[in-house]
């Protein structure tokens, strides 16, 4: 594919410009590759024509599904793993919608369509093995991978239309109602029956996040019900029946087989806990649930949303009174009364409880985990992407991971043990598509 010509008044040729959008697929003038707009507004090549049979067809019912795109705000466009930049307007008609892109890219783009055609070639001859010996670096070793890391046994058995029970990732101690709306190699894309699209997110298909239908009735736990549906109205057996719809198969939860370890835990514990999303804070907290060998820490007097699960060995918790031990702030409940002058013999008596006790208490083994080592990371700013990248420092309990051929402002650091992080050929393994590095000349476009 030769690469356009400038206009006579100088303008660089503008690839987004020239594109055809028609029923939901997106076709380039002189090529025949055709692509379509997936829920993060990026483009993905479609591969065969069943698939571009089924984007027609869901066009021609359903509006674009790009969840934060809203008229003049910024989205981010993908080839392949490239970005640019441009403005999206979405014009919905009541015979269907379309899609209005006014494109206009953040950066001066040297030779889109060659650069376009140079990455697809790269990423098609891409392997670990080669990439391995060219970088004379290493893969982490599987054994430092924890099971649920690590290659699964079996197959992804989820489909998409299913319907489950599980843990809202952003309040952790609510149970919601769930549909597979997506399946990529061991991966699922979960969505909240009646709300938008745009709270869908990922999880393994082995996650302890998710249950079959049923679940919360059996373990005395509440299921939130639909938007739409009031607590003592809802049932899974009418439900299902209504919206035509399958529960995944409980033999699908692997998690639900696992082996329990007696925990000195109980409900009702007291305890002191890192705050995840302000790390410098360690709060009063209190152990509200248990299932399995977790349990979930709430922080007291504070809403739902800073709650987590966790294990006995987490580095998060500690016994009460290890703050004071440690010449620690310890961070009382807001509005307690005598927060200056605070006494956990008083506060345990005040709340009728009791401290958990420090033997429960485990000590996390080492990661393994060494700069420089390979492995496939979740990007989490496109948590649909998987991506090749490096460990490029670590501490205690965490890693701090480098996409290849990214710049360092996308490094970040992950807790070692996250369900996010996979060895090197993870993706091949259960048939995930893996992002490759920017080559060269993608690294210099950006």
């Amino acid at each position: 594919m030769n690469e356009p010509a400038s206009s006579g008044s100088g303008q660089e040729f503008d690839v987004f410009s020239a594109m055809d959008w028609k029923d939901g697929i997106v076709t380039l003038p002189g090529s025949d590759l055709k692509f379509r707009v997936n829920e993060f507004g990026a483009l993905e090549v479609i591969t065969d024509e069943t698939e571009m049979e089924s984007v027609k067809k869901a066009t021609a019912t359903t509006t674009w599904m790009v969840p934060t795109a809203q008229e003049g705000q910024k989205e981010a466009i993908n080839f392949e793993g490239m970005l640019w930049n441009f403005n999206v307007t979405i014009e919905e008609k009541q015979e269907g919608s379309t899609l209005r892109a006014s494109q206009r890219t953040r950066r001066k783009r040297r030779g889109d369509m060659a650069l376009l055609k140079q990455s697809s070639k790269a990423k098609k001859a891409w392997n670990w093995a080669s990439y391995l010996e060219e970088e004379k670096a290493i893969s982490a070793p599987t054994k430092i991978f924890k099971e649920y890391q690590s290659f699964p046994y079996n197959k992804n058995g989820f489909k998409i239309g299913m319907k489950l029970e599980g843990v809202d990732p952003e309040h952790q101690s609510i149970y919601c109602i769930l549909t597979v709306a997506e399946v990529c190699g061991y991966r699922i894309k979960l969505h909240f029956d009646g709300y938008s699209d745009y709270y869908d997110f990922w999880v393994n298909a082995d996650s302890s996040d998710i249950h079959p239908v049923g679940w919360c009735e059996k373990t005395g736990h509440k299921l939130h019900p639909p938007k739409g549906y009031k607590e003592d109205e809802f049932n899974w057996p009418s439900y299902l029946k209504t919206c035509k719809a399958q529960a995944a198969p409980k033999s699908l939860f692997e998690n639900q087989n696992m082996t329990v370890i007696p925990s000195g835990f109980r409900v009702g514990m007291k305890l002191e806990a890192v705050d995840k999303k302000n790390p410098t804070f360690i709060c009063v907290a209190t152990v509200t649930d248990m299932v399995d060998n977790r349990f979930l820490v709430h922080f007291d007097n504070w809403d739902e949303s800073y709650d987590y699960w966790c294990e006995a060995a987490s580095p998060h918790i500690h016994p009460v009174g290890w703050c004071k031990e440690h010449r620690r702030t310890l961070i009382t409940p807001p509005d307690y009364p005598h927060a200056k002058h605070f006494s956990w013999e008083k506060y345990l008596e005040e709340t009728s409880s009791l401290p958990a006790p420090a033997r429960a208490f485990k000590v996390k083994a080492s990661h393994g985990f060494q700069k420089n080592m390979r492995l496939e990371v979740v990007d989490k700013r496109n948590p649909v992407l998987i991506r090749v990248a490096t460990v490029v420092d670590t501490d205690d309990h965490r890693i701090k991971v480098h996409f290849d051929g990214w710049d360092s402002v996308y490094d970040y650091w992950i807790d070692a043990d996250s369900p996010d992080i996979h060895p090197a050929g993870w993706c091949t393994k259960t048939g995930h598509i893996l992002q490759p590095p920017l080559t060269r000349s993608e690294s210099d476009f950006f």
